[in-house]
């Protein structure tokens, strides 16, 4: 019989005080640009694995040993220092969107590094729609409805801006595009130790 796989991201998320902080950059960028997918779409994350082509029998076996991994996973700190700015043609031909992209630069850390390098040996297994490889993280702050227009404002409004905060990884999901159209919402969600 035949099973229908589904793409499933899998990303990071911070505590709710350092979500917020995050929340309101993209409210303000929103406001300046008029670019809304980020407030409206998904809340604040970083990829920190694959995004597998799973069918639901894949997809339950995945979870007890991303639930036996999580369960040996301490929180840990990300830097984010300055803004980023890039044009992605990939991304806007998969999701048929604007290619502009406004981001948050990560500095990565030997923590960030293991625990991304532990769920890889674990999704290696697995089929995948793109890989994250060579690893370059980033948190997102404006896209997909970001025009020309708008990611020019950005550029010019943050030229001269600084940004530097740390904020700390409190769990890491797989997701699904479950209406279509790049709307993300978790399918598991695994907490990291305190």
């Amino acid at each position: 019989m035949f099973m229908i796989q589904k793409h499933y991201p899998c990303v990071a998320y911070f505590r709710k005080d350092d979500e917020k902080k995050i929340r309101n950059l993209q409210k303000e960028l929103s406001i300046l640009t008029r670019s809304k997918s980020c407030l409206l779409e998904w809340q604040p994350h970083i990829t920190v694995g694959k995004a597998l082509e799973l069918n639901k029998f894949q997809l339950q076996s995945l979870k007890k040993e991303l639930k036996d991994f999580a369960s040996n996973q301490s929180s840990f700190d990300v830097e984010f220092k300055d803004y980023g700015f890039m044009i992605h043609k990939i991304v806007a031909k998969l999701y048929n969107c604007e290619p502009y992209v406004v981001y948050l630069k990560i500095v990565v850390n030997p923590m960030l590094l293991a625990f991304v390098k532990k769920l890889n040996v674990i999704m290696k297994k697995y089929d995948f729609k793109f890989d994250i490889f060579p690893y370059n993280p980033h948190l997102t702050l404006a896209f997909k409805d970001l025009d020309q227009k708008g990611y020019k404002k950005a550029k010019k409004y943050l030229k001269n801006k600084l940004f530097s905060e740390v904020f700390k990884i409190a769990s890491f999901s797989l997701a699904t595009d479950k209406k279509g159209g790049g709307q993300f919402k978790e399918v598991l969600k695994f907490k990291l130790k305190k």
